[in-house]
């Protein structure tokens, strides 16, 4: 694949994992990078999607093979990487660093053997990456008490842990270096080593304990500037943004005019919106308790179903196709004020409606950070990994939200939730107008545009890596 690379002169390199939850964050990093008049080329996946550029200085090499991310192997994606940072580096000699997805860590060895400053990319948030952490440092089996929740020091003390949470959270992909096809570094604060600095989709507004946190345990800057979202976002400060604008190469399964009269129609706030994100979903008896419990609690609803999402165990590990519970969510809706939109939709244009008024989600980062930035209050399901973390950041720290089952210890257990779990924590959600005005005012951090203290970290990362360059580069 390195004869791919083809001979231009850039400035930064941005490494995202081939996962559409990571190139759109890594997508709008590279757009800030250009906006500051640094060129920068961006690792996208071999496909027939059409990639728009964000910027005219952002160039776009579509040359990753593009794995299937239930069982891609991370080694082998890390070796073919490799063949292309080396052609980077032997044509290029204007490298300031390359921003390598921290799911793809073991870049940084390659970066480091040949004198290129590494730059860690976490498209979560910070609290996760604090987390993930913790629950990597702390001895389970020597905390005193197997329920009592453990403050951590240095992180706030509503982000309590019990050995449950901290259990049921360790997630390694790929299994770690030691298994098979495992990457060649684990993820997170600890594969950072070597990096110059770690950027992190978030902002000091949001998640400022965590950022200093992070920063303090990794032993280097850890800089939030994100939430990275596009302009067309940013410029809507209020109303809804039009979804065309805002993600590119997507075709959805909705006419957006049509849902648009639909939500119209509907009194403010009075709208559920539900989406689990492309990967996995929880599992189907789970699913088919959430249709039981929309048909008990009949509120107008909006269910966003990705046909391709696995449904996934109490433990959160893929299963099975969830397509089979698509015509059983369609019956409800046709029972009840519902509609079913199969496939991808328009969820920035949903979230920005004024009849939505509450968001059962999974708590992906990207689908987190839109309903906080929205205003719109979450009734949290995580199924695995940071997920987990991202809900108590909901619950617990913001309070803009709440878990689908009480008490809030009951995010991390994995115990089936059911029909009464669910229609309890809508009803909760809808009704809760302590929580609506804090997600109310979490939307003022971001009404004034992408956030100030995000665009300085932006800049004093930039002076850092202009500091580091190659010549003088010393790891």
């Amino acid at each position: 694949m390195a004869e791919a690379i083809p001979n231009l002169e850039v400035d930064i390199v941005v490494v995202p994992f081939p996962h559409a939850g990571h190139i759109f964050p890594a997508t709008q990093l590279s757009a800030h990078f250009a906006r500051r008049n640094y060129r920068v080329a961006i690792l996208l996946p071999s496909s027939s999607t059409a990639f728009a550029s964000p910027h005219p200085l952002v160039r776009p090499l579509q040359i990753i093979p593009l794995p299937d991310p239930f069982r891609v192997q991370a080694k082998p994606l890390e070796d073919a990487l490799d063949s292309l940072l080396l052609a980077f580096f032997a044509r290029n000699t204007s490298l300031l660093c390359v921003v390598v997805d921290d799911m793809l860590s073991g870049l940084i060895d390659t970066c480091l053997a040949h004198s290129v400053p590494p730059v860690s990319l976490f498209t979560s948030g910070a609290c996760a990456a604090a987390l993930d952490y913790v629950s990597w440092q702390l001895d389970v089996d020597a905390l005193p008490d197997s329920s009592a929740a453990v403050p951590i020091p240095g992180l706030p003390d509503d982000i309590a842990l019990t050995p449950a949470d901290i259990l049921s959270t360790r997630h390694r992909p790929f299994g770690g270096p030691a298994c098979p096809g495992g990457p060649r570094r684990q993820r997170g604060v600890e594969g950072a080593d070597g990096a110059i600095a770690l950027l992190i989709n978030t902002c000091g507004d949001l998640e400022r304990p965590f950022l200093d946190y992070v920063s303090k345990a990794a032993g280097k800057p850890a800089w939030g500037v994100g939430p990275l979202l596009p302009d067309s976002f940013w410029r809507a400060a209020a109303g809804s943004t039009g979804e065309g604008e805002v993600r590119s190469g997507k075709e959805f399964g909705v006419d957006v005019k049509e849902l648009v009269q639909w939500l119209d129609a509907k009194p403010t706030g009075s709208v559920i919106f539900i989406s689990f994100g492309s990967l996995v979903a929880p599992s189907g008896e789970e699913l088919a308790q959430l249709a039981a419990a929309l048909d008990d609690v009949n509120l107008p609803f909006v269910w966003v179903m990705q046909p391709e999402a696995k449904a996934s165990d109490a433990m959160g590990q893929p299963t099975e196709s969830g397509g089979r519970l698509l015509l059983q969510a369609e019956e409800v809706a046709k029972r009840r004020q519902g509609m079913v939109i199969r496939g991808w939709a328009p969820q920035l244009l949903i979230l920005g409606h004024p009849a939505v008024g509450g968001f059962l989600s999974h708590c992906g980062w990207n689908s987190t950070v839109e309903a906080v930035a929205r205003g719109v209050p979450i009734l949290a399901w995580p199924v695995r990994g940071d997920q987990h973390h991202n809900a108590k950041l909901v619950v617990r720290h913001l309070k803009v939200g709440c878990a689908v089952r009480r008490p809030v210890d009951g995010l991390s257990s994995a115990t089936a939730v059911t029909k009464e779990d669910l229609a309890s924590g809508i009803r909760r959600l809808m009704g809760d107008e302590g929580i609506r005005r804090r997600a109310a005012s979490a939307r003022a951090f971001f009404a004034g545009g992408f956030p100030e203290s995000s665009s300085s970290s932006l800049d004093a990362f930039l002076e850092l890596a202009s500091s580091q360059f190659r010549p003088g580069f010393s790891h």
